[in-house]
């Protein structure tokens, strides 16, 4: 018991700590020519890769010595992990594409692009644990806290639309 009350509090100190040191949370931007680039880092994507692989791993292991649990039982469980160590892997692929780029005229991902001075707004979504970034056509750029870059790209936000006239204030 005590075994695993040591492990489970050098868990829960550990962890968060990793997890911050490989999203390098509070360095700054990287810069591409003009741009500056907000992603997620290599290894905060190596981290959620291996946890899918290592579901995909259990997977292979007990299908491989399934000891004396029955066929019936050990299909349902293996799907689950299955399941989890897929959506790891693919979870990982795509924080590997997703990158947001921003310079004194625009900021843009993906194919979407917002000039600053059409940047309507900016609202944290609590479902997702996103923000997101609203022009006045409608166009959609999320945001995630955990990337690399995100303090400085939430300055230039706040900025902008600090400087916005807001609707109430007129007469």
């Amino acid at each position: 018991m005590t075994t695993w009350l040591v492990a489970f509090g050098l868990a829960v100190l550990l962890v968060p700590r990793l997890i911050l040191r490989l999203s390098r949370a509070g360095e700054p931007p990287l810069v591409e020519g003009e741009w500056q680039v907000c992603q997620y880092s290599g290894g905060l994507i190596g981290c959620v890769a291996v946890v899918g692989v290592l579901f995909l791993t259990l997977v292979g292991f007990a299908y491989t010595h399934p000891g004396r649990t029955p066929a019936g039982q050990m299909l349902p469980a293996l799907a689950l992990f299955g399941c989890f160590g897929v959506l790891g892997c693919c979870c990982a692929w795509q924080m590997g594409r997703a990158r947001i780029l921003w310079n004194d005229r625009e900021v843009r991902s993906r194919g979407i692009s917002i000039p600053w001075e059409e940047l309507q707004e900016a609202n944290f979504l609590g479902a997702a644990q996103a923000f997101q970034l609203t022009g006045v056509k409608g166009q959609k750029i999320w945001v995630y806290q955990a990337m690399a870059g995100f303090p400085e790209l939430w300055k230039k936000v706040e900025e902008f639309l600090a400087r916005q006239p807001q609707a109430d204030s007129l007469p």
